[in-house]
């Protein structure tokens, strides 16, 4: 009982924030926690839209410094992305809403240990996934500011009374210059543009880690489906009765899944373009590093690209998982008792096994399968374009 609670009040907790913002007929109970909830939202858009619009001058100003473009592009893809994430979260989150809403319920209706220890691993997973996305994005945010730091100016400094350029956490120099920014000011925007750079984590990586959090959720429900699946009887009224349920609620989980892919499936094309774009170029921007012996782009591409492989296998790994268990509620109901059971039962099964012939799969543009195939065709592309763009410069 404790656990049900628990884990109920945790995920009603996420159901309240989603919930109560776009319903505002709550009561007055909830009006405080709506408002600022807005409120933190669009100041999290504006700070983003700021940060975009900083890069986007900076990469006018100065078109010549390659490392600078290259952070300035990997910034401002992360903040599109965090900015169009949390946006299409609020603009459609119905996916989201039904899927917690069938958490909280399937938490409080848990009546055996064994369904319990499979929604423990599940959210178990979930934990991970999150904790491992949220620490690369927060280590990869803080590494990709005090590399260059650390490291200070390679170049050898011919005028000795020449002052030394400040370093700020993004490109941003040649705009504050151009807005005549006091240098007083320089522990402040330090520590605005390292913020910018957490939010853009978090609104990219965050939204990630609730998706995959209830992804997973939804992946152990289709597990236990397929234990009940496997416990069906061969008595006559018995029989009937739990196919009946059981069928109900294979086609309740597929809705489910169907509404949850609704939801992410614009954001997934968005995200899958611009990951092999950007693994192409850090990777070629990593090769050219290497070449002339440049430390700081060298860690700096090999940051970028590792969050970029992470944040892409994760949902590669989540849309094979989410492929594979309903996938496999076809060979469970298969080595239930069919046999035993009385033939309108039996034919029904067959119709089961039929559907469960055509998985669930995460897609983006409702057109492009994610999963662990569509993760190495990536890979192999990448690294075959990353060959021939080598070989180019070895040449």
């Amino acid at each position: 009982m404790a656990f049900r609670y628990l884990a109920a009040s945790s995920i009603q907790y996420i159901l309240d924030h989603t919930c109560h913002v776009f319903n505002f007929s709550c009561g007055m109970k909830f009006s405080s926690l709506c408002l600022s909830m807005i409120s933190w939202d669009l100041s999290i858009i504006l700070l983003q839209l700021l940060m975009l619009a900083i890069l986007q001058v900076e990469l006018y100003l100065d078109r010549s410094n390659a490392e600078n473009n290259l952070d300035a592009l990997v910034l401002i893809n992360g903040g599109i992305l965090a900015v169009a994430k949390v946006m299409c979260f609020h603009i459609r989150p119905l996916g989201l809403i039904s899927n917690f809403t069938s958490a909280v319920k399937d938490y409080n209706e848990l009546n055996s240990e064994e369904n319990r220890v499979i929604v423990r691993r599940h959210a178990y997973m979930g934990r991970v996934a999150c904790a491992s996305l949220i620490f690369c994005s927060y280590v990869g945010s803080t590494l990709f500011m005090t590399v260059p730091m650390l490291a200070g100016d390679e170049e050898e400094v011919i005028n000795v009374t020449e002052e030394s350029a400040i370093k700020y956490p993004m490109p941003s120099e040649n705009t504050l210059t151009l807005i005549n920014m006091p240098e007083k000011m320089y522990f402040v925007i330090f520590i605005v543009e390292y913020l910018m750079l957490l939010l853009t984590s978090t609104g990219n990586l965050g939204s990630d880690s609730l998706f995959f959090g209830i992804a997973f959720h939804l992946c152990g429900q289709v597990e236990i489906l397929r234990l009940e699946y496997n416990k069906l009887s061969n008595e006559n009224e018995r029989a009937t009765k739990d196919i009946i349920l059981l069928t109900k609620r294979h086609i309740y989980l597929l809705k489910l899944s169907d509404m949850l892919n609704e939801t992410i499936s614009s954001i997934l094309i968005v995200q899958l373009f611009s990951s092999c774009v950007l693994i192409c170029t850090t990777g070629f921007e990593f090769i050219l590093a290497l070449n002339i012996g440049n430390i700081v782009m060298t860690i700096k591409t090999f940051i970028v690209m590792c969050v970029l492989l992470i944040q892409l296998f994760a949902y590669s790994y989540v849309g094979e998982y989410l492929k594979t268990q309903t996938e496999d509620l076809g060979n469970s109901v298969y080595f239930c008792t069919w046999y035993n059971m009385p033939k309108n039962v039996t034919q029904n099964i067959i119709f089961i096994i039929m559907r469960a012939q055509h998985p669930v799969f995460l897609t983006a543009g409702k057109f492009f399968v994610v999963n662990m195939e569509t993760y190495m065709s990536i890979l192999k592309t990448s690294m075959s374009y990353l060959s021939v763009l080598r070989v180019m410069v070895n040449s």
